[in-house]
């Protein structure tokens, strides 16, 4: 830090230069914390949390959304809001193939389509299926229901994927965790490495004892970048013990997603990837899904629950501890070399998508090839 001080940089942020140790705004650093990414793919739920001929509530970039899966089992997503007199659709009744509203009646298909209006009489003619509630478009992917948010729907990005798994089979859990701060917050924690001897100092995992320097390959690919694949520090019991047979390679998507997948003599043995969803602008939803790769091994998920649990428990008490102090709206030093180099990858990459989008243009990515340099 001391030859930090003697000689400060400069850094380029999205046009604007600013010393390493300058504090700033966070209007002044690409909208952090202002604005939700549009043209997205989000994840919602789980899919076995979303059962046939039902329906959930969510809200999701401060819309109101109805989840649902018809008889058949397609997963659906409608704007939760009636077009008659603005009643939510999930607090009516839904018959595995149409949604009642509670208020009067009025029916709506999986797609918003309204089929039925109950008041009207045998010889009222009315143009009923001209009326609609919006509806998303939505995917799913290994075991997630995912819900695209944006106009542009004739030109769908891909859906985040954890990578690594191919057609191997595997077994699944999905931990859902709130946080009580905006995305962006949430999206610099997860990719921040320098934090976890600090926070995630359990008796199975590191300490802020015994830091070592790390040397990392970082390659733009997609609208994010990728860790080249490289043998994991030996930070942890297990890799103390396996560390030379295993391999780690670790990725971030847009719009919040951190993938990762690890080998064991050149075999994925475990993957999964962290969602960071948008409630509104002030809370984030962090859905993280552990695939692993013995088959027959579901019996298992309750021991992962716990451990992811506790993990992603400890990012949530610093979130909330970051929430009581964003309130005060402070300037940040956000652009701390190398470690927080990927934080302002992914303000370069929020905005050129956004940039992008309203240009009409093909997305550049403008993350560098890079070699970073950190202690942690």
């Amino acid at each position: 830090m001391s030859s930090t001080l003697s000689n400060p940089k400069k850094t380029e942020l999205n046009g604007q230069e600013l010393s390493d140790l300058e504090s700033v705004s966070q209007a002044q650093v690409g909208g952090l914390g202002q604005w939700f990414l549009r043209d997205m793919w989000y994840f919602a739920v789980a899919s076995k949390k979303l059962k046939p001929g039902k329906m959930m509530p969510k809200t999701m970039l401060g819309e109101p959304v109805l989840l649902g899966r018809d008889s058949e089992g397609k997963a659906f997503a409608l704007r939760d809001i009636c077009p008659h007199q603005a009643v939510p659709l999930s607090d009516g009744v839904f018959d595995g193939k149409t949604v009642q509203c509670p208020f009067h009646g009025w029916k709506f298909d999986t797609a918003g389509s309204c089929q039925e209006i109950p008041s009207l009489c045998s010889d009222q003619s009315f143009p009923v299926c001209k009326i609609k509630t919006a509806s998303y478009p939505v995917r799913e992917v290994r075991g997630g229901v995912w819900v695209y948010f944006g106009e542009n729907t004739a030109d769908l990005p891909e859906v985040p994927e954890a990578p690594g798994l191919g057609d191997m089979l595997y077994e699944q859990a999905t931990t859902t965790l709130m946080l009580p701060i905006h995305i962006d917050y949430a999206a610099l924690a997860l990719i921040d490495p320098a934090h976890v001897p600090y926070i995630h100092n359990s008796w199975w995992w590191r300490s802020a004892k015994t830091l070592r320097e790390k040397t990392k390959h970082y390659v733009p690919e997609g609208n994010g970048w990728t860790a080249v694949k490289h043998q994991p520090n030996a930070h942890s019991i297990v890799y103390k013990l396996f560390g030379k047979y295993i391999e780690d390679e670790y990725s971030f998507r847009l719009p919040g997603c951190r993938r990762e997948y690890l080998t064991f003599a050149g075999r994925t043995f475990i993957a999964g990837i962290s969602c960071l969803t948008p409630i509104d602008e002030t809370h984030t939803e962090l859905n993280h899904t552990t695939y692993w790769t013995f088959p027959g091994t579901g019996f298992i998920e309750p021991i992962v629950q716990y451990f992811v649990t506790v993990f992603l428990g400890q990012d949530q008490s610093v979130a909330i501890k970051q929430e009581a102090c964003l309130k005060h709206k402070p300037k940040l030093i956000p652009t701390i070399k190398d470690a927080g180099t990927p934080g302002a990858w992914y303000l370069r990459l929020k905005k050129e998508w956004a940039d992008s989008r309203r240009e009409k243009r093909a997305f550049k990515n403008p993350v560098p090839d890079s070699i970073l340099r950190w202690r942690s």
